[in-house]
């Protein structure tokens, strides 16, 4: 069986209900269907059950409109997320690990203490300026 961890991108094999209520969704989704793609946010239970949050179609914020349906290309969309549900690991299947310089800067900065985070963004910020902008997300993973 598939070992999963922290912010791996998987898909669903077997459909899974959905339990919040996503009064601002384009559309009600009472189910998340097989082939819905999402993210390990939280680890449950190592190699059994995970939080994952679970993606819909592209979208972006309109100001007075709300959501409005859109594709990757454009450079404000994002994923519209149908909720954060527990899977189990035999319900889905890996898609991407993600980079694990990233996911080990996810680690630290959570277990940062508050008062160091600002100072990390500082440098962070610096490397961007020196380095130039980092890619919109829709270019790094569709």
């Amino acid at each position: 069986m598939e070992q999963f961890e922290l912010f791996d991108q998987v898909q669903l094999t077997e459909a899974i209900p959905l339990s919040g209520e996503m009064s601002n969704a384009l559309e009600p989704w009472a189910v998340a269907p097989v082939g819905t793609t999402g993210t390990i946010v939280e680890v449950l239970e190592p190699g059994e059950a995970f939080l994952v949050e679970l993606f819909g179609d592209w979208v972006v914020l309109e100001d007075e409109a709300g959501l409005k349906r859109s594709t990757h290309e454009h450079p404000s969309a994002f994923r519209e997320t149908l909720g954060v549900e527990v899977v189990k690991a035999a319900h889905m299947n890996l898609l991407h690990r993600p980079n694990p310089v990233k996911s080990d800067l996810f680690r630290l900065l959570d277990a940062m203490p508050e008062s160091l985070l600002a100072e990390v963004q500082d440098f962070a910020e610096f490397l961007q300026q020196r380095h130039g902008p980092a890619p919109h997300p829709s270019s790094v993973t569709q």
